[in-house]
């Protein structure tokens, strides 16, 4: 698969610097943990830069002081949707929410997100582990359906 080294390159350093200090639940340096992971999720099923420009943007909106317009302007419309798309708006009793995510490539991005985040899981606890795995999971199983009787 063949980069646009320019985009990519650019939504890397721009994110590394956005996250820079940051730390995951377990210490680690949350860029390279789970930024760069979901890069790389991504990288062995597509070579579509402006879904990889994204993965490494994910999070900016989110966890940085980062803007949209800011985006716009460093990366384009369509890359800057797609970040925003994956941007949860608030918190409800179930966890946050997604009101905007809807496109075949941000479903992408985000369950990369997902499997990135299942994969750090070790240091949280055990309810809040079970509230994520709960909301990640789109299929019924007989325990469900055990459950809903």
């Amino acid at each position: 698969m063949t980069l646009n080294v320019d985009l990519v390159d650019i939504a890397y350093n721009f994110a590394q610097q956005k996250h820079r200090g940051q730390q995951d639940d377990g210490g680690a340096d949350y860029f390279l943990a789970h930024v760069v992971q979901v890069f790389n999720i991504l990288r062995k099923v597509t070579d579509n830069q402006d879904i990889l420009a994204a993965a490494l943007l994910h999070d900016t909106l989110e966890d940085t002081e980062t803007t949209y317009e800011e985006l716009v302007n460093t990366f384009g419309i369509p890359v800057a949707n797609l970040v925003m798309e994956v941007t949860h708006e608030g918190n409800s009793k179930d966890g946050y929410y997604f009101p905007r995510l809807h496109s075949q490539h941000g479903i992408m991005i985000k369950m990369a997100d997902r499997l990135s985040n299942i994969s750090r899981m070790e240091p949280w606890d055990e309810k809040r582990r079970e509230k994520y795995l709960k909301k990640t999971k789109f299929w019924k199983s007989s325990a469900d359906e055990a459950a809903q009787k």
